[in-house]
């Protein structure tokens, strides 16, 4: 559309006035004063050559009027131009403005079509490559299904060939198939006879051994049959490549006796070749006796013409007596010679004929006998061909059935026995396996005892310790009273301890039951790993419970070094003695102190202490605190309320959120208005 349109605009635009004021005419006008004018001038050229002066006036008067004409129409045609100018600056401009919104909304409709194309075209390629990959997974299926029907029609089309090769055969096969059908039904009895071994063999792995070796001594004896019908099979083989020769001999016989025939047509041949030279030779006799007739006939024309002298006349005479009689002589020889050879040659015509008789009859009843024996001998040897074929083929077929069941015999042995081989190495890695799998269990089991005494010897140590620390308990009781009161909390957490001792006492004897069952069988790769798992974390504890033993060994120590520090390094006999009185269970709030010099020195021992532990409290952890606290309410006589307060201030300390606790119970005077300064 816009095409033609610019193509108008463009012819109109070639229609309109050049800018020099000359007006362009169109082309249809133009053609049409054209050959107007070309008329006129041709008839202004024919009236020139045959007109006057008067005419040329009636032709100007004409030519200013088709001016004239010409004017007018160019008038006409400019204001046309002029209004197709308008209408084609309106076109223009609403061609500009279509064009416009048509770009407008061709890039808007490119736009969405490159986004529809690019949605497309992933969506196809996806499409497609799903389709491809159906496709091509199909058409692989669709080749390894042609290949298999290829394979199969092929095999159908062998089997047909096969079939109507052996159609003629049935008969003679049906007792042999039979004889094959039971021998291949006896080894189908022995093969499941092997079978039902192999899976008892497979039951009873206990007799993997001594099975296989019975099953390679079986198939080592079946290997010498096999190998014993084979060689019966090569004996059968050799009968008949004997057979085969005989026919082949009785073959050359039948070729020797067609030999003799021909050597038989040949000798025929030369005696008539003999007497075809015969005849060439009587031949040669009759020109002869023509050539001497016309040596004759020349002499007698030289006599007739040489009749000079009488000497040579009588000469010529007895010459020509001569020569008559020898011509005389000649022609009785000539015709006893012809007779001869008329009667030879009768005779000899005879004899062709006869023998030509005798010859085609020979040659008949030879061709027939040669038919005869011919059609006899391919007969013959078709028949002993066929039946030779036939044994032939049999004896392949067999052959190769024999040969084929023993190879598939040899191969299934062969893999009975490579099984077998596989079955006997698996068997003896697994044993070798199991083996080590008992060493190491054996190992772990006597690294278990070592750890088990080493724990029993860990146990009976700290029950030694532990006996000791209670007899050195039961005499710092007689000996210090109030240290026994500070060292409280320490005497609890030793509890503590020993029930955790307690409690890792029946861990132990389950790991001793455990270990006796070890030894009274095998052991679980689970139950091993189990134990393990405890006695890792009885050795985590034990190594914890020493840490402990050593850390409260090491503050008896330093209680001791602060005593005697603040003691004066006094004899312990003193203080066993000075610390009898005191009653050994914790002094309750109505206890009272009647030695001052005794209360002065337990005051700066607790003074000491209260100081230490303050200390601690202050770079101690959370859990360590909470023992502190106890220490401290055994030294400044707390009573339980009052170090729940503590608990709760400390917890309250050490949390975000929480409410502070009210102080509860009564305020000890001990605590408030202390009896005994400090100092």
């Amino acid at each position: 559309m816009f095409a033609r349109l610019k193509k108008k605009i463009a012819e109109e635009a070639a229609i309109a006035p050049r800018p020099g004021g000359a007006t362009r005419i169109p082309r249809s006008i133009s053609k049409e004063s054209v050959a107007s004018v070309g008329a006129d001038s041709g008839d202004d050229f024919a009236s020139d050559g045959s007109s006057s002066r008067e005419d040329l006036s009636s032709q100007l008067f004409r030519r200013n009027e088709q001016i004239r004409k010409l004017e007018a129409k160019l008038s006409e045609y400019a204001e046309q131009v002029r209004n197709l100018q308008k209408i084609k600056e309106k076109l223009e401009i609403a061609l500009e403005k279509h064009q416009d919104s048509s770009m407008r909304k061709f890039q808007e409709q490119n736009e969405t079509y490159q986004a529809n194309r690019a949605k497309m075209a992933e969506g196809m390629a996806l499409a497609l490559a799903k389709k491809d990959q159906e496709w091509a997974e199909k058409l692989a299926q669709l080749e390894k299904d042609k290949r298999l029907l290829a394979a199969q029609l092929q095999e159908m089309k062998n089997q047909s060939l096969n079939l109507f090769q052996k159609r003629d055969e049935i008969d003679e096969l049906e007792g042999f198939q039979q004889q094959e059908l039971a021998k291949v039904k006896h080894m189908l009895l022995k093969k499941e006879e092997s079978l039902a071994k192999m899976e008892l063999e497979m039951e009873t792995r206990t007799r993997e051994l001594s099975h296989a070796q019975e099953e390679l001594l079986a198939s080592s004896q079946v290997c010498s049959d096999l190998s014993c019908e084979l060689e019966m099979l090569q004996r059968q083989y050799s009968a008949l490549e004997e057979q085969r020769d005989h026919l082949l001999a009785a073959e050359t016989g039948a070729e020797n006796k067609i030999t003799t025939l021909e050597q038989r047509e040949q000798e025929l041949q030369m005696f008539i070749q003999q007497l075809s030279v015969d005849l060439q030779k009587a031949e040669e006799g009759e020109k002869l006796i023509k050539h001497l007739q016309e040596k004759v006939l020349s002499l007698e024309k030289r006599l007739e013409g040489n009749l000079s002298g009488e000497e040579h006349v009588q000469e010529l005479l007895k010459e020509q007596s001569t020569l008559a009689e020898e011509s005389s002589k000649l022609q009785q020889h000539v015709l006893v010679l012809e007779q001869q050879y008329a009667e030879q040659g009768n005779r000899l015509e005879a004899e062709i004929a006869a023998l030509e008789k005798a010859r085609e009859s020979d040659k008949a009843a030879a061709s027939h006998q040669i038919v005869i024996q011919e059609a006899e001998y391919t007969k013959d040897k078709q028949n002993v061909a066929f039946e030779e074929w036939s044994q032939r083929e049999t004896v392949n077929v067999e052959i190769a059935k024999a040969l084929e069941e023993t190879r598939k015999q040899r191969e299934d042995f062969q893999q009975q026995v490579a099984d077998l081989t596989t079955l006997i190495k698996e068997k003896e890695q697994f044993l070798n396996e199991k083996t080590e799998a008992l060493l190491q269990k054996e190992e772990e089991i006597d690294q278990l005892k070592k750890g088990h005494d080493i724990v029993l010897l860990q146990l009976h140590q700290l029950q030694s310790d532990m006996e000791a620390c209670r007899c050195k308990k039961a005499k710092r009781e007689e000996s210090t009273g109030k240290e026994l009161n500070v060292l409280r909390l320490q005497i609890e957490e030793e509890e503590e301890e020993e029930t955790l001792e307690a409690r890792s006492e029946p861990n132990v004897s389950i790991l001793a039951t455990a270990l006796n069952t070890t030894l009274n069988g095998e052991v679980d790769c689970v139950d091993m790993v189990q134990l393990q798992k405890e006695n890792r974390d009885l050795e985590q504890q034990i190594v914890e419970k020493n840490k402990t033993i050593k850390q409260l060994q090491q503050r008896m120590l330093e209680l001791k070094k602060t005593l005697q520090k603040e003691l004066k390094i006094r004899p312990e006999n003193d203080i066993f003695e000075v610390r009898e009185k005191p009653n050994p269970e914790v002094p309750t709030a109505s206890t009272t102190v009647t030695n001052n010099s005794d209360l002065n020195d337990s005051r700066e021992i607790n003074f000491e202490y209260l100081k230490h532990v303050v200390l601690k409290f202050m770079s101690c952890r959370e859990s360590e605190a909470f023992h502190l606290i106890k220490a401290v309410s055994v030294l400044l006589n707390f009573s339980q309320e009052e170090e729940n307060m503590l608990k709760e201030t400390l917890e309250y300390k050490m949390s975000w959120f929480g409410s502070k606790p009210s102080p509860r119970g009564s305020i000890r005077p001990s605590i408030s208005n202390p009896r005994v300064p400090w100092s």
